[in-house]
């Protein structure tokens, strides 16, 4: 057992201490003669002191070794599981723009296409039978609603507002919020260009379904947003002044569930306060990809 821990340079060393210091003592007995072969035993006995403290001091400096070298393949580790989520991140990213274009270019050209036909048809047949009249409008209304549909898929996808930044893009939804419901809005940002896009769309969408669910259900006065970059740590917080959400803990809807599960494929954590009459608040804590890795390349 203890064979398989010490390591074979040490090993060595060790038995070379041993070795040397017994013939050291050995040699220096022989030579000093009789009177001081007579203290050779106590000269033994104080090598035997020395060499165990000797050996413990090599042990020692193995174990310090073992627990750095562990340290170092844990930080690589955790780097190299952080570089492949963040890989896993864009590509899922780049995925989501292909399809959005894709859907634009080919699809959303089918039903314009389709828009225009019926159109022109409706146009043609004016003043024709009050039922054709009829059918050829509830056929344009469904082509403009699955047109609207599509928008939203796309934007959903990526939304383009993103390209001005996430700071950009949160002002923008507040604003519409705000103006839309009458609730007053408050934010504080405090976080580069960097941090903001390593999780832009996944905190656009938390905002989003925040905003929702505060406008349908919170009746609050004041809403307040926090983003703040903090080391490794991207945090979150939505909170409002309203009555509360029910229950104890608080039950999620269809969309803060599915919040929660990309927030934790994410490496982050979501969870909600709230009180009745109290508020509601979200805290969302999502980790930045590149300080582990700059952290890891840097001890390399």
């Amino acid at each position: 057992m203890l064979q398989r821990w010490i390591r074979l340079p040490y090993r060595r060393s060790i038995l070379a201490c041993l070795t040397a210091g017994t013939l050291a003592f050995l040699y220096a007995g022989h030579a000093a003669g009789p009177l001081a072969q007579a203290s050779l035993p106590w000269s033994l006995m104080t090598a035997c002191a020395l060499l165990p403290g000797a050996v413990a001091l090599l042990l020692w400096r193995q174990h310090r070794l073992a627990l750095r070298l562990q340290a170092l393949e844990q930080l690589r580790a955790d780097a190299e599981r952080t570089r492949l989520a963040s890989a896993q991140r864009k590509a899922r990213e780049q995925e989501r723009l292909r399809i959005g274009r894709d859907i634009h270019d080919d699809l959303g050209q089918h039903l314009l296409t389709l828009k225009i036909d019926l159109s022109m048809l409706q146009a043609s047949t004016h003043g024709a039978t009050p039922q054709l009249a009829r059918q050829l409008a509830v056929m344009a209304r469904n082509v403009d609603l699955s047109i609207a549909a599509l928008r939203r898929v796309i934007h959903d996808l990526r939304p383009p507002t993103l390209d001005a930044g996430l700071q950009a893009a949160c002002d923008g939804l507040l604003a519409d919020f705000q103006r839309s419901t009458g609730i007053d809005c408050s934010c504080d940002y405090r976080l580069d260009a960097a941090a903001g896009s390593a999780h832009g769309p996944l905190l656009y969408h938390a905002l989003q379904e925040a905003l929702a669910n505060i406008a349908r259900h919170a009746r609050a006065t004041h809403v307040q947003l926090s983003l703040q970059q903090a080391g490794e740590t991207l945090a979150c917080r939505i909170s409002d002044d309203g009555v509360g959400l029910s229950g104890s803990p608080p039950r999620l809807g269809c969309g803060l569930s599915g919040m929660h599960e990309r927030v934790a494929a994410a490496g982050g954590s979501l969870h909600i306060d709230s009180h009745s009459g109290a508020g509601t608040t979200l805290h969302l804590s999502l980790p930045l990809p590149s300080c582990r890795h700059d952290e890891a390349m840097a001890h390399r």
